[in-house]
């Protein structure tokens, strides 16, 4: 599989705008959201204009939501640099060091939603590999980043889990940091180190179409159901703008619930806003509607997967409840 996933809408990409200071529910708004099929929330929310639908709702009229891709590096210093008033990011680990590193500056950040929940799936076409343990010095396993991606903090936990705390790295050495496009090549090939992939959907879903390959486990059989990607906002844009805040998470909601009802027709807008279309609009049906696929605002697994980094010594400040690194208009969710 090549990068025919890599390509997204932009359902209206303008020209970045410059920095600003965050007002006090504004009359505009710029999202950053990355190529992702996690993303279809947003992708529905602006075919159906659901987020001006709301902000009209409360108030807020005339409202302008500009949408842009990353300019390549990371969305959350896009959101810093003042380049965007909400970024959505991929990966819960990231979002919680961010969040970690800036709590108490003015740079804090907050969740303003989660947009997904998918598990990643441990793939390996090495036969001899019934579960971790059976992971030898040779085998070499694919993640999105070395110890800081959410793959690898979920080895580590399941890690834990098998041989006890004090031994969470112990399958570290066997990491190798790959791109999804890159690590799908390499276990479909069979060549170079790489026989195992820490992946999600949709390259787990093609990777376990090849009779080569078998499911060894998945991240929730690790920690349960979890959240995989966040919007993201400063706590300063939270607190100026608390009912534009409250606008994007009803609307999210909304389109959690279109995408439930109508998943043939949620495929059908993510394959027209796709600049790529090798994907037929039926598999995406099928990916959309997997028992283990969900859009839901409400974070999940985000205390547990606190709690392990900050045990192991990558989170100054654990968060307690989940509630303390949100917006205020997320606090009421049912989440975890």
């Amino acid at each position: 599989m090549t990068s025919r996933w890599g390509a997204i809408l932009a359902v209206s990409l303008l020209g970045i705008a410059g920095v600003r200071p965050a007002g006090a529910d504004v009359a505009s708004l710029r999202i950053v959201t990355p190529p992702d099929l996690a993303m279809l929330p947003l992708v529905v929310a602006a075919h159906g204009h659901l987020i001006e639908q709301q902000a009209e709702a409360r108030g807020l009229h005339n409202l302008t939501v500009q949408w842009f891709t990353p300019n390549g590096g990371n969305p959350i210093e896009q959101l810093l640099n003042g380049q965007a008033d909400v970024v959505a990011t991929t990966d819960l680990v990231g979002f919680l060091m961010a969040w970690d590193e800036r709590t108490g500056t003015p740079q804090e950040i907050r969740g303003l939603a989660a947009l997904a929940q998918m598990p990643y799936q441990l793939l390996s076409r090495n036969p001899a590999i019934a579960t971790i343990r059976n992971l030898g010095q040779k085998d070499r396993i694919a993640v999105p980043a070395v110890k800081t991606s959410l793959p690898a903090v979920m080895l580590e936990m399941a890690a834990a889990d098998e041989w006890g705390a004090a031994h969470y790295d112990r399958l570290d050495p066997l990491t190798v940091a790959q791109s999804s496009d890159a690590a799908d090549t390499a276990l479909h090939s069979g060549k170079g180190d790489i026989d195992t992939d820490f992946s999600r959907m949709p390259y787990a879903d093609d990777e376990r179409g090849d009779p080569a390959i078998h499911r060894v486990m998945d991240s929730f059989d690790i920690a349960g159901p979890h959240s995989d990607e966040l919007l993201v906002a400063s706590a300063g844009w939270c607190a100026a703008n608390p009912g534009l805040a409250a606008a994007v998470l009803k609307a999210l909601q909304q389109a959690d619930q279109f995408i439930t009802g109508n998943s043939g027709e949620a495929a059908e807008l993510y394959a027209r806003a796709a600049r790529d279309q090798t994907v037929s609009v039926e598999d995406l049906t099928d990916i959309i509607g997997d028992p283990d696929f969900a859009y839901k605002a409400a974070p999940a697994g985000l205390g547990h997967l606190a709690g392990f980094l900050a045990a192991t010594g990558r989170l100054a400040h654990d968060p307690g409840r989940w509630q303390d690194g949100f917006c205020a208009a997320a606090r009421d969710l049912s989440g975890n």
